[in-house]
């Protein structure tokens, strides 16, 4: 077979190509520290190289929830804690007011200190995280959970919804607690109710209801889950009756601000100017909030009868009642955060565990083996080399030198 002097000269710079091209790569996977450049030096480990680097950014990624996850709860347990201190405070203050040989005066201290308490609570609810979300409202993070009303009560504007947040392929953990759980959904002693006025009503100012308490409770046990419902038939009179049935127990009654009214064994008071036809409500429950029960202790220490001892221990008595149960059901929320943090910690170890195995594998992988790499490189140059010296000699040889 015939070989062309083109031939030859092309045989020798594709060989010399050949070299430096290798040459080149073994340079660059030196530089780099990485075995596999681009996919064709390797398809089946470029291809797991990838999936260990997707595992990895998930890793990261669920880390991050992890400390945001962690940093809420903490901040919620702190306040949860806050708020059982007040609780107790309050408790402490319940049972001084039950010292008979306090008068109205020293109970108006009281009540003074209370009242105090009860803001502060309200202001602890009412907690924001450094984004300015709310903490105990729920899926409402805009919104400020616990508001007062028209008639000074406070009531929870949240919802019972939870966020949660994915710390593991198969895992999701509540980061939040929701306010009305933990603080409205309360199981008290007795039969029980509160009042509120209808977001209907025309007065400018519009008038209020107070918290009201159960003067005789066999009474109120009788009635009880009925509801009333108060309606001024004019700007001076107004009828009491029931709000399902329309049976009426008071009718035309003269209307005199804050003038107590006893009805079915319940005792509150109507302020303002009620405009015709404002309405005011008394609804039964089985349930009652902290702060409506820290409410209904201030309302029983600013109304004390010294007739009416009897009543006001009985009111006293609920209170401390309801209290331990509100501090119970506090206790059980940071119960549960303590629960979720041991869980987030076990599977943050699980997760380090995780990323430092993939970390191993993914440098098996694709790092570079440095002495074999300079070793092959050294190779490759001599190879280089004898390629360059050979190519010099054959382009140099002539058919006129053997003539």
């Amino acid at each position: 077979m015939r070989i062309s002097t083109q031939q030859l000269f092309n045989r020798g710079l594709e060989a010399i190509q050949d070299v430096q091209s290798d040459s080149q790569k073994t340079q660059l996977q030196i530089s780099t520290g990485k075995k596999v450049l681009s996919p064709a030096d390797d398809p089946v480990a470029s291809t797991r190289i990838l999936e260990l680097n997707q595992e990895l950014e998930l890793n990261t990624q669920f880390q991050r929830n992890i400390e945001l996850a962690r940093g809420h709860l903490n901040l919620q347990d702190d306040l949860l804690g806050s708020i059982s201190d007040v609780v107790q405070r309050v408790r402490e203050l319940a049972v001084t007011a039950g010292n008979g040989v306090l008068g109205k005066s020293d109970l108006a201290a009281v009540s003074t200190e209370v009242k105090e308490r009860l803001s502060q609570l309200a202001g602890l609810m009412n907690s924001q995280d450094a984004s300015g979300e709310y903490l105990f409202s729920g899926f409402q993070g805009g919104t400020q959970p616990f508001q007062i009303n028209s008639s000074g009560s406070y009531d929870y504007h949240g919802d019972e919804g939870k966020r949660f947040v994915q710390i593991e392929p198969s895992v999701t953990i509540a980061s939040s607690v929701s306010g009305k759980d933990a603080f409205e959904d309360i199981a008290v002693d007795q039969n029980t109710f509160f009042t509120v006025a209808s977001p209907q009503n025309q007065a400018v100012p519009p008038g209020s209801i107070s918290t009201g308490q159960v003067v005789e409770q066999d009474v109120y046990d009788a009635f009880y889950p009925s509801d009333m419902k108060i309606t001024f038939t004019s700007s001076s009179t107004f009828t009491v009756s029931d709000k399902s049935t329309g049976r009426v127990f008071l009718l035309d009654e003269p209307y005199a601000p804050n003038k107590p009214i006893t009805v079915n064994g319940v005792q509150f008071e109507i302020s303002g100017a009620p405009a015709t036809n404002d309405t005011f409500f008394v609804e039964s429950t089985k349930k009652q909030g902290v702060l409506a029960t820290v409410e209904k202790l201030v309302y029983a220490l600013d109304n004390f009868n010294p007739e009416g001892r009897e009543a006001f221990n009985a009111s006293l008595d609920s209170t401390l009642i309801n209290l331990d149960a509100a501090e119970t059901k506090i206790l059980e929320a940071r119960s549960q955060i303590g629960a979720r943090l041991n869980t987030i910690e076990t599977t943050e170890e699980q997760l380090k565990d995780v990323e430092l195995l993939t970390q191993q594998t993914l440098t098996n992988l694709e790092s570079v083996d440095y002495a074999e790499a300079v070793s092959l490189l050294s190779m490759q140059q001599f190879t280089l080399e004898a390629a360059y010296s050979s190519y010099s000699q054959i382009s140099s040889l002539s058919l006129f030198d053997r003539l």
